[in-house]
């Protein structure tokens, strides 16, 4: 919806919330081109009863006062060709959620946690997930960021607004996403502002949030991000436990875990000078950060530790220069780098073995629940972008973007120093360049053309042992050299103001990433056989809002996927089933659906849901494990890919209540519903039906309220997750927390 965003009298060039408005005169409209960093939008401002048009002395064009309409942030996204949800992050500020449990909401979106606070996820957009959906702060890449700093740690007060790309990713990203991107936009427009908030809550969770920034009228500025979680993740769980002593069978045992504690510390600063003529933004800044996770399972419950743990931290310097208009008016520069010195360490030498029960057994020998190590890795990461717009006119617009990413390991086991298997070298370099063209006509229509171009290349040592002989060893240096090219088209037209016809494709790579190729030293094994995946990606989609009776709004949206991938890289247990390994399916197609529909009544109630199908099949049709010749048909030619969700949606409801017990107070009152269908862990085909493993179907209810005093000064909130307190399963046999309770108290000041 359109909504006045100023009144009063406006030149051809002026600044309104943080945003440069340029006014371009067209017959008996004055159409307001409003820029926003690295994507373009139109906005209108209604003049038909304008009289006259004065010129004032600096050659400025001066109009009669009018009242300029235009759209929100998220709404100027959500407007773009790309199939894309912009997600007004400031809703959920009061909220104990971080940023991957907003996420978890989104149309065609599905969350996959192993646990509670700090457990490993996967974010799977359209059916594509793990490294094929990126993440981005600001536009910037996080992929080096580090366990410290990830999405379901990271609060979701850090975020203003959250941009979800779903098949085809913009160029001024910069990634090889196969599915999808998430850009996390944090508010710049406060200047001096603070924002600290504390929640307490069930299994001991505590969580700390700090955001904050002053600036000088000169433009020295000073910013502040900062945030802690912790949880001792001591829930119970039903699970088939045995006495390790005894060997008694205890079957659907209720018990708690018990070695499952976490905790994160990361803090962000930045200073340097911002609205400067020779720079918007130079800053400077130093990300610090570090974790503590105890790890309960192995890839099922039924596999319990009781000491192996792993930590790190994160030390990144960072630097950011941002100018628009610089030498000449429409091209604007981003430039912005960092380096992660940080240090990874997994720890796994005890001399015991633990049980569900309690029980414990210590015995002598080599040691280490899973593999005895105390593996110390420096994931040594660069990562440098630079981003170059002109707009031509005010219909034609140039984006050129260039990311380099280097990935460094260097580890050693200090409980096994003569081991050379931790100290082969583990490298890759990537570079993706990207450049694409956009025409707007207005408030009527756009189409952007796109192209990517990505290299890489990786390095390492394989070990052999020699099969019959354990103590005849073989090593062999190899590298790999590999480009892709990449392109796409997106468009839009808008039928009417308000209706909104896109579509958008794209013939995406991804290379391989690190854990891939490497493995991660905990729960995943290296595999260098593993190839790049390429994907033909097509979404198109309708958005649609009406209002009627003056106060009541209803917003719809349906859009249609497809997508066919080669060389799909996928997780699956490895040969004893106690890791993960990458590896490759040949082709697999998605033809799916997601939609949405939403009821606004003033600004005091909203009713809303959404549901995604997707249909994820194997397409190889014969066997790739015999010679070309054999072409015999493969079992699952046609069968649906395990192991993945395909059935899930979202209801919610929130009523907003204003001066309730005093002036510029607010109380709200929401309600969630998440389903998932159940989805099987192998093949539909193999095995009887009553021992087929599933993940069951999944019913999780969330309730909160929050009230607001002092116009959103003081806040504090109360919520209930997973209110009926059913089993959760994310994935096969790894509950998920019950029931639980939460409160938030929140401080916010600005000026």
């Amino acid at each position: 919806m359109l909504k006045t965003l100023f009144t009063g009298i406006i030149t051809n060039q002026f600044m309104l919330k943080g945003n440069e408005y340029k006014v371009f005169r067209r017959s008996k409209k004055v159409f307001c081109l409003v820029t926003t960093w690295c994507y373009c939008a139109v906005v209108f401002a209604q003049s038909d009863s304008l009289s006259s048009v004065e010129t004032a002395k600096n050659d400025t064009t001066s109009l009669a006062e009018v009242s300029v309409l235009g759209y929100s942030a998220t709404q100027l996204a959500n407007r773009q060709a790309y199939n894309v949800v912009a997600i007004d992050a400031k809703r959920f500020h009061n909220t104990t959620s971080d940023i991957a449990r907003v996420l978890d909401r989104t149309p065609g979106a599905r969350l996959r946690e192993t646990g509670g606070v700090g457990s490993d996820f996967d974010l799977s957009i359209n059916g594509f997930s793990g490294k094929r959906i990126r993440y981005f702060l600001d536009g910037v890449p996080m992929d080096n960021f580090g366990p410290s700093f990830q999405i379901n740690n990271i609060p979701v007060n850090l975020a203003e607004r959250i941009e979800v790309y779903k098949g085809v990713v913009p160029v001024w990203l910069g990634s090889d996403a196969l599915g999808g991107a998430v850009n996390i936009i944090t508010d710049k427009r406060m200047k001096n502002y603070i924002d600290a908030s504390y929640s307490y809550g069930s299994f001991n969770t505590h969580r700390t949030n700090i955001n904050a920034a002053i600036t000088s009228k000169n433009g020295f500025t000073v910013q502040l991000n900062a945030f802690q979680n912790y949880s001792d993740n001591n829930y119970k769980v039903t699970v088939d436990a045995a006495d390790i002593r005894t060997g008694k069978y205890y079957p659907n045992s209720v018990l708690k875990r018990f070695h499952d504690q976490y905790h994160n510390e990361t803090a962000i600063t930045k200073i340097g000078f911002v609205d400067k003529a020779w720079a918007d933004q130079l800053l400077v800044g130093m990300t610090l950060g570090q974790y503590y996770k105890e790890i309960q399972t192995g890839a099922q419950l039924s596999t319990v530790y009781g000491a192996w743990h792993a930590r790190g931290n994160i030390i990144m310097p960072t630097l950011k220069y941002q100018k628009k208009d610089l030498f000449t008016e429409g091209l604007n520069v981003t430039v912005n780098a960092n380096y992660n010195l940080g240090k990874e360490q997994n720890i796994d030498t005890v001399h015991a073995r633990f049980g569900w029960l309690g029980d414990t057994v210590v015995y002598r020998g080599k040691g280490g629940e899973q593999w005895y190590s105390h593996y110390v890795y420096r994931n040594n990461t660069a990562n440098a972008s630079a981003t170059a717009t002109y707009r031509i006119n005010d219909k034609q617009f140039l984006a050129l973007n260039n990311v380099y990413s280097h990935f460094n390991r260097k580890g050693d086991n200090l409980v096994a120093p003569n081991e050379r298997q931790y100290r082969v070298p583990q490298k890759t370099n990537k570079n993706i360049l990207g450049l694409s063209y956009q025409y707007t006509i207005a408030d009527k229509w756009s189409a952007t053309l796109f192209g990517k171009y990505t290299t890489q290349t990786a390095k390492t040592t394989l070990i052999t042992t020699v099969p019959g002989n354990a103590l005849d060893t073989i090593y062999t240096d190899v590298d790999a050299d590999r480009n892709k090219l990449g392109y796409g088209i997106a468009a839009t037209y808008f039928v009417k103001p308000h209706f909104q016809v896109k579509a958008s494709y794209e013939k995406t790579n991804r290379m391989p990433e690190s854990e891939d190729i490497f493995g991660d030293v905990i729960n995943k094994e290296a595999n260098w056989e593993i190839r790049p995946e390429s994907s033909d990606n097509l979404n198109i989609g309708l958005n649609y809002t009406h209002s009627f009776a003056r106060h009541h709004r209803v917003y719809v949206s349906a859009t249609r996927i497809y997508y066919y991938a080669k060389d799909f890289i996928y997780n699956a247990f490895n040969n004893v089933e106690n890791k993960i390994i990458a590896r490759n399916l040949l082709q697999v197609s998605n033809t799916g659906l997601e939609s949405e529909i939403r009821y606004a009544y003033k600004d005091m109630l909203s009713i809303g849901a959404n549901m995604t199908s997707q249909n994820i099949r194997d397409r190889q049709k014969y066997r790739d494990d015999l010679p070309v010749d054999a072409q015999i048909k493969s079992d699952t030619y046609k069968e649906r890919i395990p192991n993945i969700p395909y059935l899930f949606g979202n209801a919610d409801a929130s009523i907003f209540l204003k001066n309730v017990f005093d002036k510029a107070d607010r109380l709200s009152i929401g309600y969630n519903i998440l389903y998932v269908h159940a989805f099987y862990l192998y093949w539909a085909k193999d095995g009887a039906a009553e021992t087929k493993r599933v993940i069951p179907r999944q019913r999780a209810q969330d309730v909160h309220i929050t009230y607001a005093l002092k116009g959103g000064k003081y806040n504090l909130s109360l919520e209930c997750k997973n209110l009926t307190n059913n089993r959760l399963y994310d994935n096969f046999s790894l509950q998920k927390p019950g029931r639980a309770y939460y409160v938030k108290w929140r401080y916010f000041i600005y000026k």
